[in-house]
């Protein structure tokens, strides 16, 4: 076996899940219809093992608003809400995942049937005439019913854990039999980075993400992971210019695009990928 092959990147659970939330929505008695009478607790986790302790915390805070409101309940159906799926246990357990790997050795497509079969949505980014833009998603569970909400904690838990074990899988199926895959990926990346004469905010999102798990993986120098990941954060919460209607229009959008591309050929121009 090639030392290439025999080689064992340290890919870690918080490289894949970004944390998440775990949210609880409850209704006032006798006005459960008015979006004005919902009252939603949350409690954030970081890697899917903290989601039960997570849940004790929002059991607890639900607990002291229970000493002041009656919540809006049915027998047969748990918990009311104006809102179909805020009903049962009104329960909702989500995360971000970035998800290069299994998009990098075709397997992306199947990993989200299954998370769909077990009724979980899964939610990515679709902008700049692209789809599933840096694979990033947002998961959470579906359904809110039928199950008791510890139960129901727990079973969001395990498919969370399988998500990140599916995705360090497969980045180690590329460090260690597709690696040409992985290294074109980064290239491809850098190359853009560095030439490109007009870039939208998106398209550099998505960019950047073969460029996350090089740097996940330690084989980048001149940028760290952490400056790769607010990067990407720095892009998603720029909102999108609107669709242009006028030459105006057009040439906003070309210089916005410009200058994020010199400001980008600048800050890659040293970046480089290790083999």
């Amino acid at each position: 076996m090639s030392a290439r092959r025999s080689f064992r990147p340290p890919f870690l659970p918080d490289d894949v899940v970004a944390g998440g939330s775990i949210c609880l929505y409850r209704n006032d008695q006798g006005r459960p219809f008015g979006d004005e009478d919902q009252h939603m607790l949350t409690e954030t986790w970081h890697l899917p093992p903290d989601i039960p302790d997570a849940y004790t915390r929002l059991e607890a805070a639900e607990r002291r608003l229970a000493a002041d409101h009656a919540f809006a309940w049915h027998p047969e159906f748990g918990y009311l809400s104006p809102f179909p799926e805020h009903c049962g246990t009104g329960l909702h357990v989500w995360a971000e995942f970035h998800l290069e790997g299994l998009h990098l050795i075709g397997d992306l497509s199947p990993v989200r049937a299954g998370l769909e079969a077990v009724r979980m949505t899964v939610q990515g980014i679709d902008a700049d005439g692209l789809r599933s833009v840096g694979h990033v998603f947002r998961v959470w569970n579906a359904a809110t019913l039928g199950l008791p909400e510890r139960k129901l904690v727990r079973r969001v838990m395990r498919v969370f854990e399988d998500l990140v074990q599916q995705e360090i899988y497969a980045r180690q199926m590329l460090v260690e039999d597709s690696p040409r895959i992985l290294e074109d990926s980064v290239m491809r990346a850098l190359a853009i980075l560095r030439s490109a004469r007009l870039l939208s905010p998106w398209e550099l999102f998505d960019l950047l993400s073969p460029i996350r798990l090089a740097a996940n993986m330690g084989r980048l120098t001149g940028i760290s992971r952490e400056e790769v990941i607010s990067l990407m954060a720095a892009q998603a919460k720029k909102p999108d210019l609107p669709p242009p209607e006028t030459v105006a229009d057009e040439r906003k959008r070309d210089n916005r695009d410009a200058a994020l591309a010199d400001r980008t050929n600048k800050r890659f121009a040293h970046v480089e990928f290790t083999f």
